[in-house]
């Protein structure tokens, strides 16, 4: 069982449980499949207040819908990741901000570490979710810090954040349609290409706008098809953004993800249309102004 988090500094050895800051983070291997037992024995409930979502495989062929069924057609964000990157990359007991919290697995495992975390969402039933979970936690005793879920846009509710107060920013965005979260006009998932991109771009620029100086901030992301197959191109855009908010790109990394029913998905996709098998996603960390001083906040 995770006690509640400690609050002396994060370890000088550059593992966490085993494992290490390489440029392929393996989901599959031993270290990584325990610790994220350990989370979940805790009752990490990643799909309460998503029932509503719908993923991009339910429009498709029999086949994606049958495994997407098999699969509970919706992705869950893993715990493991969440405490390595803060570990990795958020000094201890600062301020963790989230543009699109979603679930409950970014703020729990912040605030088991000792971290106060804000995450912003759209949906009304998620933020009601993700509370009460956080209660239940809380009369556990297993949350040293308080997270707090803004209900809103991201795109009017950043702006209302004071610049400079937050000292990591960690997010997982909507991969454009791959999952539509709500009909919500403000709802990234539910715009069309050219508006999720202006929209994106905003929210990214904000984001870095809230983040403190010499302070890192990760984003999880995917790539995504357009209706004609083509990948849209998110990781570029994401790192794109940055740039431009003055945010620069400091570390890249694979997030290799089980393969699950990938293996079964693929023979006819790839007959169809050499699309190939996808199970990983990239882990994109920037630095807002000096690495070596941002760095130093994590050690000393």
């Amino acid at each position: 069982m995770i006690q509640r988090a400690q609050t002396a500094a994060p370890p000088a050895s550059d593992a966490v449980h085993g494992i290490r800051p390489f440029s392929v983070l393996r989901t599959d291997l031993g270290p990584w499949r325990t610790r994220r037992r350990s989370w979940e024995e805790l009752g990490l409930h990643s799909r309460r207040g998503r029932e509503h979502v719908s993923t991009y495989s339910t429009g498709s062929d029999p086949v994606s819908r049958k495994h997407a069924t098999i699969g509970g057609g919706l992705s869950t964000f893993d715990p493991v990741l969440a405490e390595l990157s803060y570990r990795w990359y958020c000094p201890d007991g600062g301020s963790i901000l989230d543009p699109f919290a979603g679930g409950s697995v970014r703020g729990l495992v912040a605030a088991n570490n000792g971290h106060p975390y804000t995450g912003i969402d759209l949906s009304p039933s998620q933020i009601d979710a993700n509370e009460e979970t956080a209660a239940a936690w809380r009369d556990r005793d297993l949350l040293a810090a308080e997270p707090r879920w803004i209900l809103g846009d991201s795109a009017e509710q950043l702006p209302r954040l004071p610049g400079g107060s937050f000292d990591y920013v960690f997010t997982c965005p909507p991969y454009h349609s791959l999952e539509r979260y709500s009909d919500h006009p403000a709802d990234l998932s539910a715009m069309r290409w050219g508006e999720f991109e202006q929209a994106y771009r905003e929210i990214i620029a904000e984001t870095v706008r809230c983040l403190a100086p010499n302070r890192f901030t990760t984003w999880v992301v995917g790539e995504v098809r357009g209706s004609t197959g083509m990948l849209r191109g998110l990781v570029p855009l994401t790192i794109a953004a940055h740039e431009t908010a003055g945010a620069r790109l400091y570390n890249d990394a694979v997030l290799l993800n089980t393969l699950g029913t990938v293996p079964m998905r693929l023979g006819a996709q790839w007959r169809a249309s050499r699309k190939i098998g996808r199970h990983h996603q990239y882990v994109l960390t920037f630095v807002k102004g000096d690495a070596r001083k941002a760095t130093a906040a994590l050690t000393s």
